[in-house]
């Protein structure tokens, strides 16, 4: 047994092995590796997202309780429930994309909860495609005194994170000739957008372009444009520049740089919130 199998917990082998064997990679200890190796990254991406959003791991959830959750199963397919109302929850389901029998992303606007959720058990709902999953290995909820929008602003947070964390972790191990398109292209972002919020991709794109016009205008107009917790757009006044004699660095001589005159340039101010957050990233990650 691999070094990454060692780590995944006894009772969840037989699981990977399985999921392994219906994946498209070849049925080889090789596979069963690397598919722990993913399993691994996507429960440790997991933990890290509820614990940046002040989120709590629970044994169980009652079907009534009203709080939303985040819950991530034995397969490590992701499920986020926005808070209970009228009996009915908008719930998003995003598999592991290596499974032939699941679909990739369901979104259900009505969905109900049939039971408790609880580790170690299957989920089951009515009032979608997803009728039942695979046991549950995770289970987060917000604080009870969490409000609502606030809970649901959380989720959404949590679940746009995580859909994309597990895709670039499944890049990893995608068999030749089935790699997942790009992320993070305007391409790519516009169809996830179009498929979470219900829009055509045409429609989609026409906001997204809107929107970064609004940005682009606002910059242009002087302003310091918000990006949400990212930061704020704006530009920023350069002074003159008198001519001067410098050394070019990559041949040491003498070279005259030109003057330049005062100019605005664009600048971004990253928010608190998401210094802390990128200090928390592993550069060993980075490209």
């Amino acid at each position: 047994m691999g070094e990454a199998m060692d780590r995944v917990p006894e009772h969840i082998r037989p699981h990977l092995e399985k999921i392994t064997r219906t994946s498209g990679l070849p049925d080889t200890e090789a596979s069963r590796e690397l598919m722990a190796r993913v399993w691994l990254e996507k429960v440790e991406l997991f933990e890290r997202q509820i614990r940046a959003l002040d989120m709590r791991e629970v044994p169980s959830l009652e079907a009534a309780d009203p709080r939303g959750a985040l819950l991530l199963t034995y397969s490590a397919s992701l499920i986020s429930l926005a808070p209970r109302r009228q009996e009915v929850r908008r719930m998003e389901y995003a598999s592991i994309q290596l499974r032939r029998d699941v679909p990739d992303l369901a979104i259900v606007e009505a969905a109900a909860v049939q039971g408790a959720l609880a580790v170690d058990r299957p989920a089951d709902f009515a009032g979608g495609p997803v009728r039942s999953t695979s046991a549950l290995l995770k289970v987060a909820v917000c604080a009870p005194e969490v409000g609502m929008e606030e809970q649901e602003r959380r989720i959404r947070e949590a679940t746009i994170f995580l859909t994309n964390g597990f895709v670039k972790i499944n890049r990893t191990i995608l068999p030749p000739g089935e790699g997942m398109p790009e992320q993070f292209t305007m391409r790519s972002m516009v169809a996830y957008l179009a498929q979470r919020n219900g829009l055509t991709r045409k429609a989609a794109r026409r906001f997204l372009d809107d929107y970064l016009l609004v940005l682009e205008s606002g910059i242009l107009l002087g302003e310091r444009v918000p990006l949400g917790k990212i930061g704020r757009l704006f530009l920023k006044r350069r002074p003159p520049q008198k001519a001067r004699v410098g050394i070019n660095p990559a041949t040491g001589q003498k070279v005259t740089y030109s003057a330049k005159p005062e100019t605005a340039v664009p600048r971004v101010s990253f928010g608190r919130s998401f210094k802390q957050r990128a200090a928390q990233v592993d550069p060993g990650r980075l490209a």
